[in-house]
């Protein structure tokens, strides 16, 4: 009997951890964060590249998820907070629309007034990129171009705060 229990707590074991190291194929902190193009909700196009020199909050969000909705009014503020600090500011914020369309992504924006800085990846491409597996997820990445912490699920407002206290006061 206690080699039936064994074996059963190894395979369990196996079957848990296998699959977690099979599906955890995004860069992990310490490494550089991949280079993508976005096309913004303005029209312009950003590169991650363009923006060294400055920390990049990378938020990947969509329009159907409730965590999403529930964390993206503390991302407008905090995004808010960001542009006002101009050229001095030292993080740049960056969402990132998935498994959406744009209509739904624009029209989601202008009903709940955010005016965050992002666009739609419309492939999934840059998602991944970045090993996304569960919405929300939260990248910074340092200046360098180096990733500095993931967070997946919803942040509160203080947990988001601390999550980017190096970089925005």
């Amino acid at each position: 009997m206690k080699t039936k229990k064994s074996f059963l707590a190894v395979v369990l074991g196996f079957m848990i951890m296998v699959p977690a190291g099979i599906f955890a194929y995004g860069p992990a902190k310490g490494s550089v964060a991949p280079d993508f193009t976005l096309k913004m909700s303005d029209g312009s196009t950003t590169t991650l590249s363009s923006l060294q020199g400055k920390a990049v909050l990378l938020h990947f969000w969509a329009t159907w998820c409730p965590p999403c909705r529930r964390e993206l009014p503390g991302m407008n503020e905090l995004a808010k907070k960001i542009s006002s600090q101009g050229k001095s500011g030292k993080l740049q914020f960056v969402a990132v629309c998935v498994s959406d369309t744009e209509k739904n992504r624009a029209s989601f924006m202008d009903e709940n007034d955010y005016t965050f800085p992002g666009g739609l990846d419309s492939t999934g491409k840059i998602a991944s990129l970045y090993g996304v597996q569960g919405i929300p997820t939260s990248v910074l990445i340092s200046p360098s171009g180096k990733i500095l912490n993931i967070a997946v699920g919803a942040m509160s407002e203080s947990q988001l705060a601390n999550f980017v206290s190096d970089y925005a006061d």
